[in-house]
């Protein structure tokens, strides 16, 4: 599962707010409840990394942001939401505003959602 995602030439005259990573992110991440389930820690993870990213990234650091931000969602993915917490963070990762960011797992997430509400 890849990222489908932007370059800064794709964001020229478009406009973009993503927060700069600093240390408040940092200090988001090490705050996380230690009892924290493995979905919700890997969404907490992935919001860090989309913070990260601002038009001033190289193309090659983007990518790698990317690549990151995927390995995260996969793993997420990997295990059935428990509750709605869960899968809202699932959610998040997989739909950015309206667009479908990785639309294979759009059906996983589906899948989910039917488990949730008892129709699977």
């Amino acid at each position: 599962m890849m990222f489908d995602g932007m370059t800064r030439r794709t964001v020229v005259g478009t406009t973009v707010s993503f927060a700069p990573m600093g240390a408040a992110a940092a200090e988001k991440i090490l705050a996380a409840n230690s009892n924290e389930s493995p979905v919700l820690a890997g969404f907490r993870r992935w919001e860090a990394l989309m913070n990260s990213i601002s038009l001033d990234i190289s193309d090659r650091d983007l990518k790698r942001v990317y690549q990151d931000m995927s390995e995260i969602v996969k793993a997420m993915l990997a295990i059935p939401a428990a509750n709605t917490h869960e899968f809202a963070a699932q959610f998040l990762v997989v739909c950015s505003g309206d667009a479908i960011e990785y639309r294979r797992a759009a059906q996983q997430l589906h899948d989910h959602a039917q488990s949730i509400v008892g129709i699977a």
